[in-house]
Formats: C-alpha cells, sequence, structure tokens
C-alpha cells in the first residue's frame, strides 16, 4: 500500500515538478531527510532512504567510495546529459555525478499465475 500511495502522490504532484522537487517534497511529506541506505559495489552504486537507486559516474567514484550513512543529502540536476543528476551531502556540500537506475524499490510484488 506505501508504494501505491507514493505512486499516486507522485502522480498528483509530479505535472510541472522537477526529479529534484519531486523528490524533496515526498520527503517532506513524510517527515524525513533523504539519506543513503547503501553505497554498493565501491561506491558505484548507491541506494537511497526513498528506495531509489543511483549509479555513480567513474568521475565521481573517489567521493562516492567513501560516504558513510545516514549522511542528509539532497538531489539537483547537473549539467552533465550522461549523468543528468547529482547528488549532494547537505553538511559538507560535496557532491557527485549520478543518473537514477530505478525510481523506488518494490517489496516483491505477490503474483500469481492463473
Amino acid at each position: 500500500m506505501l508504494i501505491v500511495g507514493i505512486t499516486l502522490s507522485l502522480l498528483a504532484t509530479a505535472p510541472g515538478m522537477k526529479l529534484e522537487e519531486v523528490i524533496a517534497h515526498e520527503n517532506m511529506q513524510q517527515g524525513q531527510q533523504l539519506t543513503i541506505d547503501e553505497n554498493l559495489h565501491g561506491g558505484k552504486i548507491l541506494v537511497l532512504s526513498d528506495g531509489s537507486t543511483w549509479e555513480v559516474a567513474p568521475q565521481s567514484l573517489p567521493i562516492s567510495q567513501s560516504w558513510i550513512f545516514p549522511s542528509p543529502l539532497k538531489v539537483e540536476k547537473s549539467k552533465n546529459p550522461a549523468y543528468p543528476y547529482k547528488i549532494i551531502i547537505i553538511q559538507t556540500n560535496t557532491s557527485i555525478l549520478v543518473r537514477q537506475i530505478a525510481p523506488y524499490k518494490t517489496g516483491g510484488l505477490d503474483i500469481q499465475s492463473s
């Protein structure tokens, strides 16, 4: 049900909003800050607290490898076409270039064949 609620909320707020605005809006509504939940494959993949999954640009790996959680962060648009977003650690203003792999984690769907 949570996924359905988030999806409906995103659909209701998404028209005319940028991805980073939608993410920030969702986190404000849920009363939580966006943080890193998982730092995988030596910093190549980041999973955020909202379930979104991001691939880190090769030139940003030296930075992302050392990121620890739960540092508050934000997602903004970048000017790099290959990695169109940047994740910024709010406390240090350190940023990395990323591209989104998946918007949200699904808790596993119970699909039964008929």
